[in-house]
């Protein structure tokens, strides 16, 4: 094919992707396109080279790494890596020589936000807010312009389809997540585990601290012997806790505690200078000091959990220590947990840099009276504090079904970014017999307008290829249902008045009609017949195990009211060794036993 016909071919993708893509792009994003293009592959050999800063961090070094993997994946073509520009057309990655001369504009850039935009028609840019916003610029221009996708964690996730040529059109694309810090458990982005890898892909990044770490800014080891009233008092008897230990709350009106902890996190910031953020995350106990100067402090009622709330005395606490820090560190910020007995916010502002999560399982907001408490205590907490996020509870491991909803995860992620929620944590663990799920967590909270059916078919179609994909399509839309409308009708969810539904119960099997077991067994085992290449056959495969799993637990919970690993051992087993599986199978085990 002559260069002019690859131009054509590739200007037909663009104006259908732009067309398409449009929703997928955050609000304030520009786009401009022109009928011109820089040429990158040609017949599979190099046309461009990549260009990356002469002091290159290994953040950027690997970002220009993985862009030359996937193109090579792609195309066949290895483009080189180099410093300098020269006779040939080029990528440049991060904050090159060339960006600075070209004086191009990275106003508006959040640190994770990226600008794609082709100079010339010899040139092309990829550049961040900060070295993250590169790396996951890379990542969108691997997806959009070579279609390359992270279905799900390992090799066999990858969909790569194969091109020849490679021309970018005269493009410039600006984009911020709407969520700034995305993260899930137990992906940890800086690690190498098939789930960190693929979470790190799909722009997956936690930027605030915020678990429980009391037990931590307070270790026994250094404090109970010189300072024993930092440790709060509990049937009339002084916590006296060993280090590890997390069963105990400090005691947050102690004289000088504020001080100690300020102290503490100063000298941590000292220390780790990169640090933006620091955890006053309450340990992970519903029993706070019970002396009368604490109770003293406090609302003197219980919360809507029924827990006493202690959201004066803490954050009258967590105040002082962020003004404290503050002084010398302005920027620095505080995660905090607004959870248990802080499920409710105080009467008094919270300092603007402490971001309080707000913990709660929204699936529960398909329930309507739920929804409207939910949205009550948001509004509550967005008169107090300037800045918030929501912590979740979006399991996964611990279900013994596919747990999917799609549709109202946007529906409340859209209804986050209305009410400015700008950090989103979720207990995922993804089963992977969940498929789409984590994708679809992934990209919506990127930008929640997207078409969540546009996604939905791109998944299916490339994980198990278009005639494959109404069933799967058909599979997802039956567990859907069974999670969004009829386990709400449930003594099961009725008996979790909590926080988040009541996982360890396995009674929800009972519930499940024998209909959708049928159906859902049919339509796994078509899409595997109708599966075409190996890749496809491999990706359904390893839905189909796991849904051997879910239709061995409920025929056994059905027939004997419980499920054991002497039970369930031999359906297991198999799966031990599967790098796909092998947590979920774990948690399977622990749950079970």
């Amino acid at each position: 094919m002559s260069v002019n016909l690859e131009v054509m071919k590739y200007l037909k993708v663009l104006i259908f992707g732009c067309f398409f893509i449009g929703p997928f792009l955050s609000k304030g994003n520009e786009i401009y396109q022109n009928p011109s293009g820089v040429l990158i592959v040609n017949k599979s050999a190099p046309s461009a080279d990549i260009v990356v800063p002469m002091k290159s961090s290994k953040q950027i070094m690997k970002a220009a790494q993985t862009l030359q993997k996937y193109l090579l994946k792609s195309t066949g073509a290895n483009l080189k890596i180099t410093t300098q520009t020269g006779s040939r057309n080029f990528i440049s990655i991060g904050n090159t020589d060339f960006i600075k001369k070209s004086r191009i504009d990275l106003n508006g850039l959040d640190e994770d936000g990226f600008l794609i935009q082709s100079i010339n028609k010899k040139s092309v840019v990829i550049v961040g807010g900060s070295d993250w916003g590169t790396e996951f610029g890379v990542y969108e221009f691997l997806e959009r312009f070579l279609d390359i996708t992270w279905l799900m964690p390992t090799a066999l996730g990858e969909y790569v389809p194969l091109k020849s040529s490679l021309i970018i059109p005269d493009i410039k694309i600006l984009d911020n997540p709407v969520f700034l810090s995305r993260q899930i458990s137990p992906a940890n982005i800086n690690l190498s585990k098939p789930l960190d890898v693929w979470a790190r892909l799909n722009r997956f990044r936690g930027r605030i601290e915020f678990h429980h770490n009391l037990n931590k800014l307070f270790p026994p080891n250094q404090y109970l012997r010189k300072n024993p009233d930092f440790y709060g008092m509990e049937n009339g008897k002084r916590a006296t806790p060993k280090t590890g230990q997390y069963k105990w709350q400090p005691n947050f009106t102690a004289k000088g505690i504020a001080d100690s902890a300020a102290n503490n996190i100063v000298r941590y910031f000292k220390q780790n200078p990169d640090k933006t953020s620091y955890s006053l995350g309450t340990n992970d106990y519903k029993v706070f000091d019970q002396s009368s100067l604490s109770k003293s402090r406090r609302s003197n009622r219980n919360n809507f959990l029924g827990l006493e709330d202690v959201s004066e005395d803490y954050f009258d606490w967590a105040n002082q220590v962020a003004s404290k820090v503050n002084k010398i560190y302005p920027n620095k910020k505080f995660g905090t947990l607004a959870y248990n007995n802080l499920a409710e916010p105080p009467r008094n502002s919270i300092n603007p840099n402490i971001i309080p999560f707000i913990t709660y399982e929204r699936l529960k907001w398909k329930d309507p009276s739920v929804k409207k408490l939910g949205i009550d205590i948001m509004n509550e907490w967005k008169q107090k504090s300037s800045s918030l996020g929501w912590y979740d509870y979006a399991y996964g491991f611990n279900y013994l079904v596919p747990r999917v909803w799609f549709h109202h995860m946007q529906d409340y992620l859209q209804l986050g970014k209305k009410n400015n929620i700008k950090y989103y944590y979720a207990e995922l663990y993804p089963n992977w017999g969940e498929g789409p799920k984590p994708w679809i967590m992934s990209k919506l909270l990127w930008n929640p307008d997207q078409d969540v059916d546009a996604l939905l078919n791109e998944w299916y179609n490339k994980a198990a290829g278009k005639d494959a994909a109404p069933k799967l399509r058909r599979f997802y839309e039956i567990w859907e249902k069974f999670w969004t409308v009829d386990v709400f009708n449930t003594k099961w969810y009725n008996s979790g008045k909590g926080q988040f539904m009541p996982f360890r119960d396995l009674s929800y099997l009972s519930q499940i009609p024998d209909s959708y077991v049928s159906e859902s067994d049919n339509l796994m085992k078509s899409a595997y017949q109708l599966a075409k290449t190996s890749d496809e056959k491999g990706r359904v495969s390893e839905l189909l195990k796991m849904w051997n799993v879910y239709k061995s637990a409920i025929k056994i919970y059905k027939s004997e009211k419980k499920v054991n690993l002497d039970n369930f051992s031999q359906i297991l087993d198999p799966l031990k060794s599967d790098p796909i599986h092998v947590e979920t199978i774990k948690a399977i085990e622990n749950k079970i036993k």
